[in-house]
């Protein structure tokens, strides 16, 4: 995993902006629960064309960090170029393929059992049907080649 796909990819020359102020790490919700996740670490990791490591699953996608970057850096950009270029170079880890199979069989990425329905009763939300619309969807795209 290369700094130059990522400058050419997503990040044009951003992540080499980087000051270390920590804000990235310190307003993301996943390093709180996840200590071993730090983006500014993977910035660096990436910037000196270090192993980016697994740590890079444990970003949630919600843009808190590169909202809050004050040299706007495209951190959740790049987190999400990185587990691209993860799966194309290292495959697929075994909790992605768990998902995809809970996906397919149930339309939801957990598997949806009688102890979760009651506890969505419990606190005033509907229960839950295995969803056949993302069944027939996943079942389209691989008629179509697309899956």
């Amino acid at each position: 995993m290369g700094l130059e796909e990522i400058l050419s990819d997503v990040d044009g020359k951003t992540i080499m902006r980087c000051m270390s102020c920590g804000i990235c790490t310190g307003s993301c919700p996943s390093a709180r629960v996840k200590k071993e996740f730090n983006p500014r670490r993977i910035l660096h990791r990436v910037y000196f064309g270090e192993d980016i490591g697994d740590e890079i699953w444990y970003c949630a996608n919600c843009y808190t960090c590169q909202e809050r970057c004050p040299e706007r850096i495209k951190i959740t950009d790049i987190m999400n170029l990185l587990k691209r270029m993860y799966l194309r170079d290292k495959g697929y880890l075994n909790f992605i393929k768990a998902v995809e199979e809970n996906l397919k069989n149930f339309g939801y990425t957990a598997q949806l059992n009688e102890f979760k329905n009651k506890t969505r009763e419990r606190i005033g939300l509907p229960r839950l049907k295995s969803s056949s619309e993302i069944k027939l969807i996943l079942e389209r795209a691989n008629e179509n080649g697309q899956a």
